[in-house]
């Protein structure tokens, strides 16, 4: 009978002992520069849903009797990005796949809410156009992101 010695790197055994982590991962420098844009796309997604519960709850007087005036299809579309964006924002933090997709369509739905349905103020107009600009930093790292790991096969 055999003994196996993990530190051996021809032995199986060391082999599916192997570490598993931040050490036994290459990880690229556009890869580290897509996780810290989507921190910085993520916080901004958790402002963005800030505004829109201040301007639900209100954040002085008047402010709620301003939300009870909106037209309901405006409150709704307050309601959903209060939602989704705080959602979408903590997703692109944790770096999760599924928070870009969320994220992205979330940015579609603003910039639909905003061109066809609501009336919009200067702030939202502000918000959409950071958020467009920011989809568009992502879709080119992450185009980089793929150019560099075709580059290391």
């Amino acid at each position: 009978m055999t003994s196996l010695d993990p530190t051996d790197p021809d032995d199986p055994a060391a082999v599916i002992d192997a570490a598993i982590g931040p050490h036994s991962v290459e990880i690229g420098l556009w890869q580290q520069r897509l996780v810290q844009f989507q921190r910085v796309a993520g916080g901004f997604m958790i402002v963005k849903g800030l505004t829109h519960w201040t301007s639900l709850f209100g954040s002085g007087d008047g402010m709620t009797s301003h939300f009870q005036r909106l037209p309901v299809d405006a409150q709704a579309a307050t309601v959903f990005f209060a939602v989704i964006d705080l959602v979408a924002g903590v997703a692109l933090w944790l770096g999760s796949a599924w928070g870009a997709m969320l994220w992205l369509l979330a940015a579609g739905a603003q910039v639909l809410a905003g061109v066809l349905v609501l009336e919009v103020s200067g702030l939202d107009v502000l918000l959409t156009i950071v958020e467009v600009l920011l989809v568009a930093g992502y879709v080119l790292i992450r185009f980089m992101v793929h150019v560099e790991a075709g580059q290391r096969r």
